[in-house]
């Protein structure tokens, strides 16, 4: 069950029905500081209108700050997290952004977002 300080921080700061966050090192910082642990990374591609059609996501949201820009939702994703201490999730993050994903000659990430399940 998530505690009122990290439902505070998702009402306040997520754009979408996911947990995505434009700052989401923060979120993850007071989600393990609170006891709290992910399941799950679910990756956004955030890039531009023009920019989608060569995306590994597709749909998505809208950029609330910037009616240029959308997080199109990817098919990839890491599962059984539960396990790993937070530097283990930013290692995890950092090294999936700076290397970004692939399919084909065509379709690659921009700027990889993550979004989170939460464990039980």
């Amino acid at each position: 069950m998530i505690n009122k300080k990290i439902q505070k921080y998702i009402d306040d700061y997520t754009f979408c029905s996911e947990h995505l966050f434009k700052d989401w090192e923060s979120f993850l910082n007071l989600l393990y500081a609170e006891g709290g642990r992910v399941s799950s990374i679910l990756w956004w591609d955030h890039c531009t209108k023009k920019q989608l059609k060569e995306s590994v996501g597709s749909g998505g949201y809208k950029d609330p700050d910037n009616d240029e820009f959308v997080y199109a939702e990817t098919q990839l994703y890491k599962e059984d997290l539960e396990t790993y201490t937070l530097d283990e999730i930013k290692e995890y993050i950092n090294q999936e952004r700076k290397t970004g994903f692939r399919y084909g000659n065509i379709y690659k990430s921009h700027d990889l977002i993550p979004s989170f399940n939460l464990a039980d």
